[in-house]
């Protein structure tokens, strides 16, 4: 029986988007089942935040894939087989448009352990155009349950900041929060309420002076997580 369980634990191996138009948001990063489920399954939401359609394609990288393990995945109108490592279709997104047909699929195939796959959307006509994302499929004895979520941020990228900087942040099921971005006269300058479990935002910083900024995730009032932005043009 298949079972499909979620956690998204951002640290600094969490990965964001390197170009101007491909985002990502809703990651499953963290994908656990038991050594009874013969697949589990990691999604995200790819958007295009540029102006123009783009033709996007998908490659896979083994960063760490446990020895007794498989994997594949699915993009586009095409789900693959075991073994490939780039897509042979692209996905169409239009502008404005996010793609929801990324699929990761693990095969622990009743083993116990571990693997990280780190998966690249990228322009098909302009590589350099691209975003990277992780996710660590986890099979564990049964009975063992996944981990409590916490209230985080990642930390930031671009930074050093120009024009732009992204994030992602987790929240406790129920939890409504806002990250706020304070100068360092302590005065918060920009506020944006978050109430998903998980998300990316991305923040312009082209009316911000240059200088030190602290990001903040607020819960009840409180500053339960924060990174420190550098703005300089």
């Amino acid at each position: 029986m298949k079972k499909f369980f979620t956690a998204v634990l951002l640290s600094a191996g969490a990965l964001f988007a390197n170009g101007q138009n491909l985002n990502y948001t809703n990651l499953t990063s963290d994908v656990y089942g038991s050594i009874e489920d013969s697949v589990i399954q990691a999604t995200v939401l790819v958007a295009n935040v540029g102006t123009h359609t783009i033709d996007a394609s998908l490659k896979v990288y083994n960063t760490n894939l446990y020895p007794l393990a498989e994997h594949s995945f699915c993009w586009g109108i095409l789900c693959n087989g075991v073994g490939t490592m780039v897509s042979p279709v692209t996905s169409t997104i239009n502008a404005g448009a996010s793609d929801n047909t990324f699929r990761g699929d693990y095969f622990g195939h009743g083993y116990i352990g571990s693997s990280t796959i780190a998966y690249t959307v990228f322009d098909n006509n302009n590589p350099n155009d691209s975003v990277q994302f992780m996710v660590h499929y986890h099979i564990t004895p049964v009975g063992i349950n996944q981990p409590a979520q916490s209230n985080l941020l990642s930390k930031l990228y671009p930074n050093p900041a120009k024009s732009m900087t992204a994030l992602n942040y987790q929240l406790n099921k129920g939890v409504k929060a806002e990250i706020k971005i304070i100068n360092m006269l302590g005065k918060t300058i920009n506020t944006i309420p978050v109430s998903d479990t998980n998300g990316n935002v991305v923040l312009s910083t082209t009316n911000y002076p240059n200088g030190i900024y602290m990001v903040a995730l607020a819960v009840d009032g409180k500053n339960v997580s924060v990174q420190r932005l550098v703005v300089n043009r």
